[in-house]
């Protein structure tokens, strides 16, 4: 994973220090918690028919899928690589879609995608997880 694009990601859209000495595997761990805090904040914004935070919501979590999409070593990860990067640009096409037409049913699916692919890194994390961070 390119470390600085990463760290700028995450110091984006958390404005947190964290990400400057962490490992790459404790970097993807601080963005998925943030993705997922993004995914369940705008989840509550679009109940709440809060159009502009969802918005924001939905662009930091983009941001995160895109930063992540792009750190994919695809010479490396061979046929895993592959479908990661076609699961992020799914996901990315329904956060899209969820932000246009305000489809919980799209931020749902993005919301439990995202959420295993978390899990799994989670589960071989080095000791250092990151708890859920929800709304």
């Amino acid at each position: 994973m390119a470390n600085s694009a990463a760290v700028n990601a995450y110091s984006k859209v958390q404005g947190g220090i964290a990400a400057e000495v962490a490992t790459p595997q404790r970097l993807v761990q601080l963005l998925f918690s943030a993705l997922m805090k993004d995914l369940h904040q705008a989840r509550g914004f679009m109940e709440r028919k809060q159009r502009r935070e969802k918005a924001q919501c939905i662009d930091k979590a983009l941001d995160i899928l895109i930063t992540l999409n792009s750190s994919i070593d695809m010479q490396a990860g061979g046929e895993i690589s592959a479908n990661l990067r076609a699961l992020y640009q799914y996901c990315m096409q329904c956060l899209i879609q969820a932000n246009a037409e305000d489809n919980t049913d799209k931020l749902e699916e993005v919301i439990r995608l995202m959420g295993d692919i978390k899990s799994a890194w989670d589960a071989i994390s080095d000791g250092s997880e990151v708890p859920d961070e929800k709304p």
